[in-house]
């Protein structure tokens, strides 16, 4: 059987030379330069949410000098100004541009809505919530109910929809988004017959699947194990690993040497997955843009600094170990997923001496 693979690119993801952010001299504002260092718009945006980088389109706080009132607005690259008091915030931070698109929120609605790269609806504000643009498809939650927890609110109840950046619902009733790599997608008249895949019944009667991120990385971690070698593991660590000691912080070293060096000890470890009575889980996140600032990085991290972990997620494998029948210590091992596969980035082992 022959699967059609789906990448879906739009126009809105086409490269363009990226703006930079830098500051004024006192670093209150910030404004924007191109990459010959020209200014292309001076200094006079708030340090709230910042944009590191402008392709199409941002989130923006600026206060009038004249009235000293602040506004928030999108702005695109060709200086139009929309959307104003309609920003988007997740844990009180404006939402970023994720290809060419940008969340906003309509506050009279409570609904939260699409835009392009300028500043157009292509979706309107009729979702309780939206996730951000990945590859060209989102996921959307309707009919929910939002309730109050301190602070902070959730949404109970609700359907969860994947669309695309046209508003055209394409499969209804998501069972588990989270986790899903929408980068993935095979459309066929029939589903993935494989574990690591999600399989879901689109509305034009053809099946859409997606890999489980999570599923997909203990199958991988499972056969590593299985055939692990100090070469084989060498194929599979990032440029460099972390650790972090209580003398010296975080310390970083070259990938490779760090494996002939070290074998021994990551070997331990990684062979107690095999003990039947070994406790272990996996977890998902992003990399730390506080531990991971050197350019090998740069790449795993949106406009806006974030970590992109719907695309390069840091999967996790933590050893839980007890002393009298309650958890003592964990050990951990992280393997950032890449465009080559899950690569060793950080490793946190109890009493390890690291050369």
């Amino acid at each position: 059987m022959t699967f059609l693979l789906f990448v879906l690119f739009s126009s809105s993801r086409a490269q363009t030379d990226a703006w930079t952010a830098y500051w004024n001299a006192d670093t209150t504002l910030y404004g924007f330069k191109n990459s010959s260092g020209q200014v292309m718009i001076e200094p006079r945006f708030s340090g709230a949410g910042i944009a590191r980088k402008l392709e199409h389109i941002m989130s923006v706080i600026e206060e009038s000098p004249a009235s000293g009132k602040w506004s928030a607005y999108f702005l695109t690259r060709t200086g139009k100004k929309t959307g104003f008091d309609s920003l988007y915030f997740f844990d009180n931070a404006p939402d970023c541009e994720s290809e060419g698109f940008i969340r906003f929120r309509d506050r009279e609605l409570d609904k939260v809505g699409l835009l392009n790269r300028n500043g157009e609806v292509v979706v309107p504000a009729i979702y309780n919530y939206l996730d951000r643009v990945q590859n060209g498809l989102l996921t959307g939650l309707t009919g929910a109910q939002k309730k109050a927890d301190g602070e902070h609110y959730y949404w109970e109840g609700g359907e969860t929809i994947l669309l695309d950046t046209t508003g055209k619902i394409l499969i209804r009733s998501l069972a588990t988004p989270y986790g899903m790599n929408l980068y993935s997608i095979k459309r066929s008249g029939q589903v993935v017959d494989d574990p690591v895949w999600m399989n879901y019944k689109a509305i034009d009667g053809s099946y859409y699947s997606f890999i489980d991120y999570e599923k997909e990385f203990a199958s991988w971690l499972k056969k590593l194990v299985g055939t692990l070698d100090a070469a084989i593991l060498k194929q599979h660590v990032f440029d460099k690993v972390s650790y972090y000691t209580e003398t010296d912080g975080w310390v970083f070293k070259n990938g490779a040497s760090f494996i002939d060096q070290n074998y021994p000890v990551l070997k331990e470890i990684l062979q107690k997955l095999q003990q039947p009575s070994c406790d272990s889980f996996i977890t998902r996140d992003g990399l730390n843009p506080f531990i991971y600032e050197s350019k090998e990085y740069q790449k795993y991290f949106d406009n806006c600094n974030q970590a992109m972990e719907w695309k390069y997620p840091q999967m996790s494998v933590y050893i839980n170990h007890y002393n009298n029948g309650k958890i003592n210590y964990q050990e951990g091992l992280d393997f950032l997923r890449t465009d080559e596969g899950y690569k060793l980035v950080n490793v946190n082992i109890k009493k390890a001496s690291f050369k």
